[in-house]
């Protein structure tokens, strides 16, 4: 099979299942869609960078996106993915932006991924064995709204927990830390430069001003 890939990206306007969940394999291969400095930014993010030039991987990924019709083999030879799927390659290969979202309970962290390129918002969540869940970002509200959501609905459900959130093109690494202090919200940064010491935090502080600083963090 040849390993020249193409993408036919949904209308704007068309439908997304609940989630889409790729394998560890699949991913590699819809990074290799279109390889670029988005592609490799985003396979470090899913912590795949290391694996994108393995061919028994992309065969496998490629025979695994055919099989269960998430991808087509064009006549001569290429593979093909279209719809939703393809709409998860455009935002993976061309993202502008990804948000590391960590949510936070006593003895457990979850993560998401929020990825952002110019056409395409998506979200994507570790699952068992490597793999990942996809899903569309809701359309009707900004990025920063949807990372706030996820944050003030994880915390809804665990009242004890928290969240950090970090713009992995951000290389100095900077995090900002959430969580309910009462009947209003905390909030704090941590530094990789001050790793250890104390953080400085901000509390009482409303929605609105914890929607701020999330943008902030985002650099919007």
């Amino acid at each position: 099979m040849s390993e020249t890939i193409t993408a036919t990206p949904p209308a704007p306007g068309e439908i997304y299942p609940d989630a889409i969940g790729f394998g560890f394999a699949e991913l590699v291969v819809l990074l290799n869609l279109q390889r670029g400095p988005a592609a490799t930014a985003s396979a470090h993010a899913l912590r795949v960078q290391d694996e994108l030039e393995e061919p028994q991987l992309l065969s496998a990924g490629a025979s695994s996106l055919v099989a269960r019709g998430a991808a087509t083999v064009e006549p001569g030879g290429e593979l093909s993915v279209a719809g939703p799927v393809a709409a998860v390659t455009r935002a993976l290969t061309s993202a502008t932006r990804r948000m590391q979202l960590t949510l936070l309970t006593a003895d457990s962290a979850d993560s998401v991924l929020s990825i952002e390129s110019e056409d395409y918002r998506i979200l994507l969540q570790p699952r068992a064995y490597l793999s990942w869940f996809a899903m569309a970002q809701r359309p009707d509200i900004s990025p920063a709204e949807a990372n706030f959501f996820i944050v003030r609905k994880h915390i809804e459900d665990n009242p004890a927990g928290g969240a950090t959130l970090r713009r992995l093109e951000d290389t100095g690494g900077r995090q900002l830390l959430i969580k309910r202090s009462g009947d209003a919200w905390a909030v704090g940064y941590n530094e990789p430069s001050a790793a250890g010491g104390p953080i400085d935090e901000v509390s009482g502080l409303s929605d609105a001003e914890v929607l701020d600083r999330i943008r902030a963090i985002r650099q919007d």
